[in-house]
């Protein structure tokens, strides 16, 4: 299946990862509003890290696992790598430490945030190589995801500082 198909046959694929975004967003939003204003940065912080990281990570690593060819055109991979099933396993085991946040916070939170940034800022240093060396900008790799892998754990670290 070539990236070119994929937006045709997988709206999915295409939109769904904006899905935990627009979540961050409208609950970021709503618990600003009515929370304790002083505190934005908390709440931002614990949706990012819950929704924005958690969920979004758990899931995207539940399709590679699960529906890994799919994802593999989407990113522009070759399809077959055994990799890309320890690529799921990683991203669901960091998508769990920021579901976890939901319950444990402080200390546990940097740790997520460490866990999370090594990995991302690792995946978009390995897209970046894609797309340099092999010409790779499908969506999948050199659209949103590359942005976020990079810009998340700057938002992250940022938002700790100003909650520690």
């Amino acid at each position: 299946m070539s990236s070119a198909e994929i937006p045709k046959r997988k709206p999915l694929f295409q939109y769904g990862i904006y899905i935990p975004l627009i979540c961050f967003i409208i609950f970021s939003v709503i618990d600003v509003v009515n929370g304790d204003p002083k505190d934005w940065a908390n709440y931002v912080l614990s949706n990012l890290l819950v929704i924005a990281l958690g969920y979004q990570m758990f899931f995207m690593g539940l399709l590679h696992v699960f529906f890994g060819k799919t994802m593999a055109g989407y990113i522009g991979w070759e399809t077959g790598s055994p990799f890309q099933f320890e690529v799921g396993i990683a991203g669901m085991a960091i998508g769990a430490l920021g579901i976890l946040c939901t319950w444990f916070t402080g200390e546990f939170w940097l740790a997520a945030i460490i866990a999370a940034s090594i990995f991302m800022w690792g995946c978009s240093l390995g897209h970046l190589r894609d797309m340099i060396r092999k010409k790779n900008y499908n969506p999948g790799s050199a659209g949103y995801v590359f942005y976020w892998d990079m810009l998340m754990p700057v938002a992250m670290i940022v938002l700790y500082s100003l909650t520690a």
